[in-house]
């Protein structure tokens, strides 16, 4: 059985976040499941694999994902299709290699050679990555995970087999690809390279410390949260200014309990990989109090983000360490913002007092 990492052990610890149990999806026998925000859809089989169960992990459908299995069970397919809401496809390839290469019940995998990048269908550049691995001790002969944007979407696939070697599976993989129900239309998306290693440490000094909260501030980080995280907002500012993509390194030398990876060339910022499904601690200067003209001392945002909102957390007196992630997840956000459904905002009075 294929079966997504587990939300780390801090992220399960955040009282923010309702517990949502994933939920089966019902699709009919012979017919596609259209997902009803991106258009893509499941097809009934694959690459003559069956259509085996379905789940809903986040609603409404901005998280689901569908296991195809071959009847004697010496393959299955898993495909995900989840929200896109901060970081790039490079970044979340690398955070789900680490998970693929880091389970160990699942036998000892051996890459492949390098991430590839491809053109995937619809698009007309190579923005898709994919990689495979040998397996040892294990019935599994072999794994391959495949990344593929789809505008504000993510669409991975996670394929095993007893019986096919890699270079076979790689084959299959580039099959079932061409057999799933892509949209008529795909926003462009960047062309993709495997991330690489920061060369530069952090610019870290000391353990941050929260600051006293300003209800100014705590709105206009909550209102900015929504807009970044409104998929029509994003195509207003793309179609007035259209953003350079932000590139990202891996910063293997943090001393983080989870992956940590940084906006190129920046030392006062880092995203902290809470899931291979999207979710994150994002840290940085604090935009909301250099867009007020605050006149003290600069501080650092601490915002979590999740499917369907972005969780803002006290701001911070310095560049927190990454090891005060656990920390910070266990605290009251002081604000937070829907970024998908009815765009609502909360602030939380107590914070002001």
């Amino acid at each position: 059985m294929i079966v997504r990492l587990a939300l780390s052990m801090m992220l399960l610890a955040c009282p923010a976040l309702a517990r949502q149990e994933p939920a089966p999806i019902t699709a009919r026998d012979g017919q596609a499941f259209k997902h009803k925000h991106s258009g893509f859809s499941f097809p009934p089989t694959l690459i003559g694999l069956k259509r085996v169960q379905g789940r809903e992990v986040v609603a409404p459908q901005l998280d689901l994902v569908f296991n195809y299995r071959a009847a004697d069970d010496s393959e299955e397919v898993s495909v995900y299709v989840y929200r896109l809401t901060t970081g790039s496809i490079p970044l979340w390839f690398d955070v789900s290699r680490r998970v693929v290469e880091t389970r160990k019940e699942t036998g000892t995998k051996t890459a492949w050679g390098a991430p590839t990048a491809f053109t995937p269908p619809g698009q007309a550049n190579a923005s898709a990555l994919q990689l495979g691995w040998t397996i040892t001790g294990s019935d599994l002969r072999s794994t391959s995970l495949t990344l593929i944007p789809m505008g504000d979407w993510l669409v991975k696939i996670r394929y095993s087999s007893v019986a096919h070697e890699v270079a076979s599976l790689q084959r299959r993989t580039a099959e079932l690809i061409a057999a799933l129900g892509w949209p008529k239309r795909i926003a462009a998306s960047p062309g993709a390279t495997a991330i690489a290693d920061c060369t530069d440490s952090l610019a870290l000094n000391g353990a941050a410390k929260p600051v006293a909260s300003n209800g100014a501030n705590m709105l206009l980080e909550a209102v900015m949260a929504q807009m970044a995280g409104n998929p029509d907002s994003r195509k207003k500012a793309q179609k007035t200014a259209p953003a350079t993509p932000q590139t990202w390194c891996a910063d293997r030398a943090a001393q983080s309990p989870v992956g940590l990876y940084r906006p190129t060339g920046t030392r006062d910022r880092y995203l902290q990989s809470l899931s291979d499904s999207g979710i994150a601690l994002l840290t940085q200067p604090s935009v909301a109090s250099a867009l007020m003209d605050d006149k003290g001392d600069p501080t650092w945002s601490v915002s979590l983000f999740t499917a369907g909102r972005t969780y803002n957390f006290a701001a911070r007196d310095r560049l927190p360490l990454p090891a005060q992630a656990d920390a910070i997840l266990k605290e009251r956000p002081t604000s937070s913002a829907a970024t998908w459904g009815d765009r609502q905002i909360s602030i939380d009075s107590d914070a002001m007092k």
